[in-house]
């Protein structure tokens, strides 16, 4: 059995859904330790959501997928689903297995936001035309630290969820960014390539959609 193999049978029978990783990324997705599956080395805990982050924006990384449960202590435990690819950095930190949680309803919400997140990824794969050399779409949903999305673009600040409960604002960040990919604002970041390059761009992102 391959190793993304053993991860899809991992995920399937805990209950939780597999996202759809890019081809090329999909491949190359290797076990590091248990309930650890990454393309690359891991050289800090898949819980340091921050740390994920911050590295791909100070940076140039290569492209990767990171799939883990992690935590400590009774409750603070949670999935993580990291995808750095192209255009799109996407941070995925859900709540799932602690003493406390109710693992069928986390599941059930998990489903949704990978669901949600496979529809992201469709509409920046292959090569979003819309974006300039070095912009990226940022997206990080956590059900402990917040949630929030950054548009590309010099000076674009980050679009802060707020949700009446925690667990819905990864699905909420998930959601504009989307919306947001549909817009007339995503066709016009990069005018140079042409309003047909523009219609091509919206139109998978509505396919995917």
């Amino acid at each position: 059995m391959t190793d993304i193999n053993r991860a899809r049978e991992l995920f399937r029978n805990a209950g939780l859904a597999f996202p759809a990783l890019p081809d090329e990324l999909a491949v190359k997705l290797k076990e590091r330790d248990q309930w650890v599956f990454s393309t690359r080395p891991i050289r800090m805990s898949p819980y340091e959501l921050d740390r994920y982050v911050r590295q791909s924006q100070r940076r140039q990384i290569r492209d990767y997928a990171l799939l883990s449960h992690s935590g400590y202590g009774i409750s603070s435990y949670a999935i993580q689903y990291y995808l750095v690819h192209g255009h799109l950095r996407m941070f995925l930190h859900l709540g799932w297995g602690g003493a406390y949680d109710d693992d069928k309803k986390e599941a059930a919400k998990i489903r949704t936001c990978f669901l949600k997140a496979d529809q992201v990824v469709h509409a920046m794969v292959p090569g979003a035309a819309g974006f300039h050399t070095g912009e990226h779409l940022t997206v990080v949903g956590s059900d402990f630290y917040g949630s929030y999305w950054i548009p590309p673009g010099p000076g674009s600040q980050r679009k802060e969820i707020y949700s009446s409960t925690q667990v819905e604002s990864p699905l909420g960040a998930l959601t504009e960014a989307l919306d947001w990919l549909a817009s007339p604002n995503a066709e016009s970041i990069s005018p140079k390539n042409g309003r047909s390059k523009k219609r091509e761009f919206s139109a998978r992102v509505r396919d995917a959609i």
